[in-house]
């Protein structure tokens, strides 16, 4: 993709690990420089692209699992 064809922003969904049959756990959100060892986000900020915001949630099928949404700018 030429930098011309890029986007303005990028956004992009990563998921926990979920808790397996029978076990409990206790969701752990995602920090800003767990975020920043992704190799997809690592992919994105080497095309010029900055974490812009992140956010955590929680799954509505599996409450142990957090689901973290992503968003990278570019100017």
């Amino acid at each position: 993709m030429s930098e011309e064809t890029l986007p303005a922003t990028k956004m992009l969904t990563f998921f926990s690990e979920g808790a397996k049959k029978g076990q409990k756990i206790k969701p752990v959100p995602f920090s800003k420089a767990e975020l920043l060892t992704f190799p997809e986000v690592k992919e994105w900020l080497a095309k010029g692209y900055e974490l812009d915001s992140f956010e955590n949630k929680l799954s509505p099928k599996d409450p142990s699992q957090v689901i973290v949404l992503v968003v990278l700018t570019r100017e």
